[in-house]
């Protein structure tokens, strides 16, 4: 090691710009590798919602004064489901993808203290307006479609349906079916039993969180008795009848409802895949610009890489072709060369890993982003290392080609 470190102190300038590189390089793909990361779940994560181009939402329905009575949106619901083409109709108080109208609860696993922050959607048939595919237990009956809470429905007993995210967080290796789910952290949260397990079912905060339990969702059965912005969907047969199904759904909630919405505010009427597209415009956005932004700084990088490297080894022919001279093989020239540039990307990485951790907090206090998790430094870490032994490859194997006969008549 003493013929490869030498040379190094002797001449700190040109290893010292590739550390400085190297370490803003690495301290940026740490940050962006995990901003990329949370931009990309709810992308990547399945919805649960079957056919969306079937579902039609109706949303951004403001009362006039105080909310509707449940007598007056269930009427609305029925109608509603009455439309030629229409298979099933659910009246709700949020819906995936809609994020005027939230509910979301601190969640705990009865008896486990498990928690878990969840996305709670209340309404009736919401299951087959959706289409979720049940993976176990049952749908909620009609009955308990028919209940009507005093208030939103949040702290009242009863039956719920949970994702399969949701269960294995809170009940892990068991099953979830028939076990009991507190509606926050107080002894006396309302109980709510599990009926049923989907596959997925999307929350609707991802825009603001990026959140990882991005798939954590309830579904209660029912009617909220005091909520003011109610949504009403629809799934039709085909995709084919969405457009005369959409007209008609307008008719009937202007019909039922107009006289008492808020003048100037237009309910909006559109397919679930039109709000997913529009919800998911940014996350899709911010990705296009991590990535790019990231591969301009590795790129620059390699090139950085590559010249300091070429300029290096040409700096150092003569010394190079004493070596060949004198019986190393160019196996052992392009060896020295690639373990060089290991120390030296090495040290880099080092101070990279302090400095995206430095960024991280920066980014923390003045964008309130989340903790940089300290498994994306070894992921940086790896990156940089594959990076710079590709980026020397090119000048090692150039210096191993040098002929001893060349580089020795300048001695």
């Amino acid at each position: 090691m003493r013929h490869i470190v030498k040379p190094l102190l002797r001449h700190r300038m040109m290893p010292l710009l590739v550390v400085l590189q190297v370490a803003l390089a690495c301290a940026i793909a740490c940050n962006a590798l995990f901003l990329l990361q949370q931009k990309l779940v709810p992308i990547v994560t399945p919805d649960g919602v079957g056919h969306p181009g079937r579902l039609i939402v109706a949303w951004n329905i403001a009362p006039r004064g105080n909310p509707w009575p449940p007598a007056t949106l269930r009427q609305t619901a029925t109608e509603l489901h009455a439309i030629p083409g229409v298979v099933s109709a659910s009246l709700a108080t949020s819906w995936p993808m809609e994020t005027e109208a939230q509910l979301n609860a601190t969640v705990v696993a009865d008896g486990k203290g498990i928690k878990a922050s969840a996305a709670i959607y209340i309404g009736d048939h919401l299951l087959d307006t959706l289409g979720l595919r049940l993976l176990a237990g049952r749908d909620f009956s009609a009955g308990e479609d028919a209940l009507v809470y005093k208030g939103a429905g949040l702290h009242t007993d009863g039956p719920t349906i949970i994702t399969q995210a949701l269960a294995r967080r809170l009940f892990p290796g068991g099953d979830a079916l028939g076990k009991v789910v507190r509606i926050g952290d107080q002894a006396n949260a309302a109980r709510r039993t599990v009926v049923g397990v989907v596959a997925h079912l999307m929350r609707n905060e991802f825009g603001q969180d990026d959140r990882e339990d991005v798939d954590y969702s309830m579904l209660f059965p029912g009617t909220a008795s005091n909520w003011p912005i109610p949504i009403f969907g629809v799934r039709v047969r085909s995709t084919a009848e969405a457009a005369g199904v959409r007209k008609a759904m307008k008719a009937v909630v202007q019909r039922e409802l107009g006289p008492d919405m808020i003048q100037g505010i237009d309910p909006a009427y559109e397919s679930y895949g039109d709000m997913r597209e529009r919800m998911l415009a940014q996350p899709k956005a911010a990705v296009w610009l991590l990535s790019g932004v990231s591969m301009i700084v590795l790129l620059v990088t390699v090139v950085g890489i590559m010249g300091l490297t070429s300029y290096w080894v040409q700096q150092r022919t003569r010394q190079i072709g004493v070596r060949r001279a004198l019986g190393a093989r160019r196996g052992n020239i392009l060896r020295d060369v690639q373990l060089e540039n290991l120390l030296v990307v090495g040290a880099g990485i080092l101070l990279g890993m302090a400095l995206a951790y430095a960024i991280n907090l920066w980014l923390m206090q003045r964008y309130e982003l989340t903790r940089l998790p300290w498994t994306y430094l070894p992921y940086g870490a790896l990156l940089m290392l594959l990076l710079g032994q590709l980026a020397v490859l090119s000048p090692a194997l150039r210096a191993a080609r040098v002929p001893p006969v060349v580089a020795t008549r300048s001695v």
